[in-house]
């Protein structure tokens, strides 16, 4: 992600009602809700998602998508490699 356009600390936190992103890939912005429905998500796999956030904005919908407003540009001076390791 572009490290300019993060707010620090980062904070991971499951997804409430009314959360939104703005998917890489799609125009405009996406509720979560809208978003696992779409991805035929289980009631299960919502509850297990985590959201990597900046301030109150999501990044990244961990293991899934990430948010169009912090990827890398060409504008972009500094790069934050964020990766997931399972067990």
């Amino acid at each position: 992600v572009d490290k300019g356009t993060l707010q620090f600390p980062l904070t991971l936190r499951k997804w409430g009602e009314g959360d939104v992103f703005y998917p890489i890939g799609m125009s405009g912005k996406k509720k979560l809700s809208k978003y696992f429905k779409d991805e035929k998500l289980s009631l299960l796999d919502k509850e297990n998602t985590w959201l990597l956030c900046s301030g109150s904005e999501i990044i990244w919908v961990v293991g899934k998508r990430a948010d169009d407003r912090f990827k890398v540009t060409p504008n972009t001076e500094q790069i934050l490699k964020i990766s997931l390791q399972s067990d």
